[in-house]
């Protein structure tokens, strides 16, 4: 097997979980993005993309069509199958600026007990300095095996309207992870995009 080719699970299937599920199948892996909302999921299933973004729709079509995309109701469900796992989750700002971690928190502890060996969960959501190790705390705590899984940070650059091509023709890749082994494993997701990567600790990737 094509060591490049992984499988990747994505939480959340709004407008960054949907961009980044459906750009994953474009470099090539396989890719399971999870949502709460059945109904979502089921127009999803069917190719049917409720957000406006140039290139979307035809990326999910071209997924669904090959079987690379597939669209599953509950985190755990994603999770159980990949190598890496995509938290994509809303983290809006409180009445007192800070984000609201709990979409975060809850995702983790779904994930957590299904984790497989070597698995990666990797924040991809917009978050505060030390969500990493936020992250790996609640998935231990959440019944997952400390030295059994990874966490990084791969924050995104999306502009809207441009979403697509800023995934697929980034100007750089930020990979944020305190173990570089995890890290490298991480950047060889994408590597079909020929883009430079930063690698750094966890904290400076969400700075």
């Amino acid at each position: 097997r094509d060591l490049a080719m992984s499988t990747v699970g994505v939480i959340g299937t709004g407008y960054v979980g949907l961009t980044t599920a459906a750009c994953m199948t474009r470099l090539g892996h396989t890719v399971v993005a999870a949502d709460l909302d059945p109904d979502l999921v089921a127009r999803l299933s069917k190719g049917e993309v409720g957000i406006l973004e140039d290139g979307l729709p035809e990326l999910v079509a071209e997924g669904l069509a090959s079987s690379q995309l597939s669209f599953v109701v509950g985190a755990a469900e994603a999770a159980r199958v990949s190598e890496f796992v995509f938290i994509c989750v809303p983290t809006p700002q409180g009445s007192d600026g800070a984000a609201d971690l709990s979409f975060v928190d809850a995702a983790t502890r779904e994930i957590a007990p299904v984790l497989r060996p070597g698995a990666v969960i990797v924040n991809k959501s917009t978050v505060p300095i030390g969500t990493t190790m936020r992250v790996r705390h609640r998935a231990v705590d959440a019944g997952a095996t400390l030295d059994e899984f990874g966490v990084a940070s791969n924050p995104e650059f999306l502009r809207e309207g441009h979403a697509v091509r800023d995934f697929l023709e980034p100007d750089r890749i930020v990979i944020g992870c305190d173990d570089p082994a995890v890290a490298v494993r991480v950047s060889e997701l994408y590597a079909d995009t020929r883009a430079p990567t930063v690698v750094t600790n966890a904290a400076s990737a969400e700075m």
